[in-house]
């Protein structure tokens, strides 16, 4: 006869310490991942922000669908412990190959980005297949429920091991990338990639190492397709059985499974209903490591009292520096201050961390509103023209049918606004050169422009080769909408004798690897969309201009001048943006720290403790899923692409508020459980198992 030891007699295992390492190192590889995969399909792949979401999400869905494959191995067939090192072992050939992909210069473009995707399924098979089995398997080291509260103990080490592999791997995971140049770049993706390998190699070391320390559990035959199966066969049941006298729907299938199966299913159907509140909320967690990152390309980074700049991908160190200090406190003031208000069960918590979300994304979208600033707004009733004068005097511009009467400085532009009768109207203008022009032999201009309707147009006034006088438009209007990504967009505006001179270059000083922006690329007149940063413009080894600075979301227009002594030239900005400092992104990260810091802890242990012992893997697999389909939110909006960041963050802000009020539906009703767990060693000969269900606790409370 068993005799069952005292409470205080049982001690925390040491075996959880590999575990915890185990999952330290790999938080580092996998955050590093996370944190500048995007700006690595970006800037080395060139692929557009919004096919990188794609790309990026659907690595993040496959790494939250793998789990339930993973739960399969673990509970059916090879166990945690098994599960865990072989696919593990998977995991790092796919780091292994990612980093290579990054060296392979002799291969084709085309061929690196296969590679890449290529490596990203691998990573995500073997990332994906240990996510359920981790925190289960240091779970089943504990006898339920004697040592619930060391339970809680090493689940709050298990996400302090978390989130501070995050937080080593948000900071000089970037930093490596972006400070150290290496194989003729700017960047050094290799080198990140590269040290998130060892990293990932060093945990699985260290978690075979405490291999004859670990409680494994004897994996039950194909326990996930029994509750499935279980499922399954109650529903046909109740759609092939005239009598209805089964108490619960599940009843019907115990002619075929057991009590014991039938009581896990209906335990695990209860959570899983809880979960489908959950994909919005990991929808919106997500993109702080793919929206908020690109989010943070626009805004300044430097720190001038320390001549250091924060890098884009490190922002996302906010988010595990301040979980962890949350984690710090939970017990002590966090889940105290809650309770003050009435929040104290797991799924009270869970609608608290849905309403942070949702101020989360309501100030993202506030800030990227703020960063696309100005928006020029043309009534449908007005049009306007605006003439860009390429002579250096000064040009008096009237018409004797449309109030009409402005100067244009030298090396200038000028902006009219009229309300034509038709939607397309020709008005006669006159346009005279002030006495600075005496080496002009035209003293006045007698010439047309178009106005149309809702539109914007611009002329530019210089000469042809001929040494003619013109007034020429600019393609047919002027295209003003921003790049949805918050590039600046640039047309050069030059003289036909400069359009083919393919000594014209735009560089970035300092950028050793930038590839300069040919001025006769830009000769069609276009508005094009390019990057953020302070220009030179060269003409040979010639220096013509300096300090020509893009910031973001704002519409430039660069005039050259070219005159018999000398080059110059000229920028003009409309419809400006704001070059905020990255900082003002702080509200967003503490808002989503918050809620996805509590809402992790809470719901981990909420899968656990409410799953029964045989299927706990299967249970956080069906979390993972939800994640997955968080993502798959996430890349069916991408590929939508809304013209308009701020709208899309205002869509998610809007469906965040809906899945708050969808928890707190499904949370009205649920029941909470508890479950009294022994453990086993099958390795050891040692049957100390045992699973059963105590009670329901009442549902008054969610």
């Amino acid at each position: 006869m068993e005799i069952e030891p005292v409470k205080n007699q049982l001690k925390t295992p040491k075996s959880l310490w590999y575990i915890i390492c185990h999952t330290l190192c790999e938080q580092v590889n996998f955050s590093g991942i996370k944190a500048i995969m995007v700006l690595h399909l970006t800037s080395e792949l060139n692929y557009t922000q919004d096919d990188s979401m794609m790309i990026f999400h659907s690595f993040m869905l496959m790494s939250y669908l793998m789990p339930l494959c993973g739960a399969i191995f673990a509970d059916s067939y090879w166990g945690k412990y098994k599960t865990l090192i072989r696919l593990s072992v998977v995991y790092a050939i796919g780091n292994v190959i990612l980093t290579g992909s990054t060296m392979a210069d002799n291969f084709s473009f085309d061929t690196q980005r296969y590679i890449t995707i290529a490596a990203l399924l691998i990573i995500s098979i073997g990332n994906g297949g240990i996510k359920p089995c981790t925190y289960t398997f240091g779970g089943d080291q504990f006898q339920l429920p004697e040592q619930k509260d060391q339970l809680a103990t090493f689940f709050n080490r298990f996400l302090i091991a978390v989130y501070l592999g995050i937080l080593l791997a948000k900071f000089f995971i970037p930093e490596l990338r972006a400070s150290i140049h290496c194989f003729g770049r700017d960047s050094c993706f290799p080198l990140a990639f590269g040290v998130s390998t060892l990293c990932l190699l060093l945990g699985i070391g260290g978690f075979f190492m405490g291999r004859n320390l670990y409680i494994k559990r004897k994996p039950e035959n194909h326990v996930i397709f029994r509750t499935f199966g279980c499922i399954c066969y109650a529903i046909y049941k109740k759609i092939t059985s005239k009598s209805d006298n089964a108490h619960h729907w599940l009843d019907r299938s115990k002619d075929k499974y057991t009590l014991i199966e039938i009581s896990d299913t209906k335990a695990a159907l209860d959570v899983i209903h809880i979960f489908i509140a959950f994909p919005v909320f990991n929808a919106l967690y997500e993109q702080q490591f793919s929206r908020w990152t690109f989010q943070a390309t626009l805004m300044n980074g430097k720190i001038e009292a320390i001549n250091w700049e924060i890098k884009p991908d490190q922002m996302q160190t906010i988010y595990p520096f301040l979980s962890l200090i949350v984690l710090f406190y939970f017990k002590s003031t966090v889940y105290p201050f809650f309770a003050k208000f009435g929040i104290r069960t797991p799924l009270q918590k869970l609608i608290l961390c849905h309403t942070f979300a949702v101020f989360a994304f309501m100030s993202t979208t506030i800030l990227q509103y703020v960063i696309f600033g100005e928006i020029t707004t043309i009534s449908r009733h007005e049009g306007r023209f605006s003439v860009y004068n390429d002579f250096n005097c000064n040009v008096h511009i009237n018409s004797s049918t449309m109030p009409i009467d402005d100067i244009v400085e030298s090396l200038g532009t000028s902006n009219f606004k009229c309300t034509p009768t038709f939607n397309k109207e020709a008005v006669n203008i006159t346009l005279k050169f002030d006495n600075s022009c005496s080496s002009y032999h035209d003293k006045l201009l007698y010439t047309e422009v178009t106005i149309s309707k809702g539109k914007s147009i611009s002329y530019l006034l210089t000469r042809t080769l001929n040494n003619d006088t013109i007034l020429r438009s600019i393609n047919n209007h002027d295209d003003l909408k921003k790049s949805k990504n918050g590039n600046p967009r640039l047309r050069i505006l030059m003289n036909n004798n400069l359009k083919t001179d393919r000594f014209f270059e735009l560089t970035i000083p300092g950028k050793k690897y930038f590839t300069p922006y040919q001025v006769s690329s830009f000769a069609s007149e276009h508005f094009k969309e390019v990057a953020i940063g302070n220009y030179t413009l060269r003409r040979g080894g010639e220096v013509i201009s300096t300090n020509i600075r893009l910031m973001p979301a704002t519409i430039y227009t660069l005039l050259i001048h070219n005159d018999s002594r000398k080059l110059e030239s000229k920028l003009f900005a409309s419809d400006r943006g704001n070059h905020l400092h990255v900082l003002w992104q702080l509200p967003q990260y503490v808002f989503i720290v918050f809620a996805s810091t509590i809402f992790f802890s809470t719901s981990v242990q909420f899968s656990f403790t409410e799953a029964p012992l045989r299927i706990k893997s299967f249970i956080a697999a069906c979390s993972f899923l939800a994640h997955s389909a968080g993502n798959l939110i996430v890349v069916l909006t991408s590929s939508l692409s809304i013209e308009q960041q701020v709208h899309e963050y205002l869509f998610f802000t809007g469906l965040m508020f809906l899945d708050t009020l969808l928890l707190a539906y499904l949370s009205s009703n649920y029941k909470y459980k508890t479950f009294k767990q022994r453990t086993i060693d099958f390795e050891k000969g040692q049957i100390i198992n045992e699973n059963t269900q105590i009670k329901d606790l009442p549902s008054n409370k969610t």
